[in-house]
C-alpha cells in the first residue's frame, strides 16, 4: 500500500544515518487518516533518532502538526521563520497570515493620529485594532484579519462591545464539534465565522441578522 511504500522509503533514508534528512511533500498522495498516522510516526522517529528533518509541504495543518520552525516562502522568498504559534498569532504580512490558518480580511480606513490603534469599516463603522502594518499611516487603506474562530456570533449586540457589526446569515454548516457559519457584512462581503458547538449560544437560521464581536488583541490590520 501507499503507507507501506512510505514507510520503507524513510527507513531507507534513515539506514545511512544522514546529518540532515529531506522529505519533500512525502504523503501528499495518501489519505487523511493514513497521512495523520505517518505524521505521528514521523514526530515520534524525530525524537527518538534527533536527525534534522526538512520538510517541505503545501498543507498548513501538516506544517503545524509536525514543525518546531516553519519558513514561509511566497514567490522564491522567505517571508517569515518561526514556530507554528508565532506565525499563526503574529503573521508578519498578510501572505503569511491568510497562508497560516484561515482569515477574514475586511477593508478598513485607519484613522486618529499616527499611531493609531483604530480603523473605519466602510459603512463608516469605527474599530479598534491590535496591531498593524507600520508601513501605513493615517488615512491609508488596509485589510483587518480576524481569524474565523477568533469572531463570537450574537442574535443581540452584546452592550459592552459597541453592538458588534451587524450582518446577515447566508449559511449555516454543522461539523460536529463546530458550526460554520458565512455572513455578510453591511458592504455586502462574506466572511466565515466558526464557533464551538459547546459555547451556548443559540445556532442562527439562514436569512437572520446577527452581531459580529472579537477581542480588540486580535484583530491586526494589512496593507490593503
Amino acid at each position: 500500500s501507499g503507507g507501506m511504500q512510505q514507510r520503507v522509503a524513510i527507513a531507507r533514508a534513515l539506514a545511512y544515518d544522514p546529518p540532515v534528512l529531506l522529505m519533500d511533500e512525502p504523503l501528499s498522495a495518501l489519505d487523511k487518516k493514513l497521512r495523520e498516522e505517518l505524521q505521528t510516526e514521523l514526530r515520534r522517529i524525530h525524537q527518538q533518532t534527533g536527525v534534522t528533518i526538512l520538510y517541505v509541504t503545501h498543507d498548513q495543518e501538516e506544517a503545524l502538526r509536525l514543525s518546531d520552525r516553519i519558513a514561509v516562502f511566497n514567490k522564491g522568498r522567505i517571508e517569515q521563520v518561526g514556530s507554528g504559534e508565532e506565525l499563526y498569532a503574529k503573521p508578519a504580512s498578510r501572505f503569511v497570515a491568510s497562508f497560516i490558518g484561515n482569515s477574514n480580511f475586511l477593508p478598513v480606513t485607519l484613522a486618529g493620529s499616527n499611531g493609531s490603534s483604530r480603523a473605519v469599516f466602510p459603512n463608516g463603522k469605527p474599530v479598534s485594532v491590535g496591531g498593524f502594518d507600520h508601513a501605513l499611516n493615517d488615512g491609508d487603506n488596509g485589510a483587518l484579519m480576524l481569524r474565523p474562530e477568533q469572531i463570537r456570533i450574537r442574535a443581540q449586540p452584546s452592550e459592552v462591545s459597541d453592538g458588534g457589526l451587524q450582518v446577515v446569515v447566508r449559511d449555516v454548516t454543522y461539523l460536529g464539534d463546530t458550526m460554520h457559519y458565512a455572513v455578510a457584512t453591511p458592504w455586502e462581503q462574506e466572511i466565515a465565522v466558526r464557533t464551538s458547538i459547546s459555547s451556548r449560544e443559540p445556532s442562527l437560521a439562514v436569512g437572520a441578522r446577527a452581531w459580529l464581536e472579537w477581542e480588540n488583541e486580535s484583530a491586526r490590520v494589512f496593507a490593503a
